[in-house]
């Protein structure tokens, strides 16, 4: 089961309860996230980080009825992401949706590696729209495709989508066990 840590703008868009959390370890969990409401020429985005490798996905001008089906919305982006990096296969796909069945939603953990390299995604996709034109009008895959191969200095000035490729041949080879 993966977890989504949602930052405090979409945990008030999806009605999370605000108590918080009981402690939960992100490290015993490889299949945790961070999730990021953020406003572009006054469309909601969301941006999803995975903790351990940085890799990046995003949705542009969402609804909140987009977000109904949660793991459906997760899973559909996060392939689209995966497909355009040709990191997986229409043919590996199902190893992924089994992976990303259920998805638990929570309050943010306040990871604060994870989060500023959030918010450095974000200042450099708001700067590619300033010199490109309307953000809006490009493909979400290809501007996570350019944040995943920027190097990133809380993963040692490695590559994302490189981390995400490690991560992806681990779990194919868990889930075969």
């Amino acid at each position: 089961m993966a977890t989504v840590y949602c930052s405090q703008k979409l945990a008030t868009l999806l009605d999370l309860p605000k108590k918080p959390q009981a402690n939960t370890s992100a490290a015993a969990d490889p299949h945790s996230w961070n999730a990021m409401l953020f406003y572009l020429n006054k469309r909601k985005c969301l941006l999803f980080a995975h903790k351990s490798t940085l890799y990046t996905f995003l949705a542009l001008d969402i609804v909140k009825k987009d977000l109904t089906d949660f793991p459906k919305f997760f899973r559909q982006h996060f392939t689209d992401q995966l497909l355009a990096d040709q990191l997986i296969y229409p043919q590996t796909q199902s190893l992924l949706d089994s992976a990303y069945e259920s998805i638990s939603l929570l309050q943010t953990d306040n990871e604060r590696k994870v989060i500023g390299s959030m918010n450095d995604c974000i200042f450099r996709i708001r700067l590619y729209g300033a010199r490109k034109g309307d953000t809006l009008t490009l493909s979400p895959t290809f501007v996570g495709h350019q944040l995943n191969r920027t190097p990133m200095g809380a993963i040692d000035y490695d590559h994302p989508i490189e981390k995400m490729k490690e991560f992806l041949e681990n779990l194919s080879v868990d889930l075969k066990k």
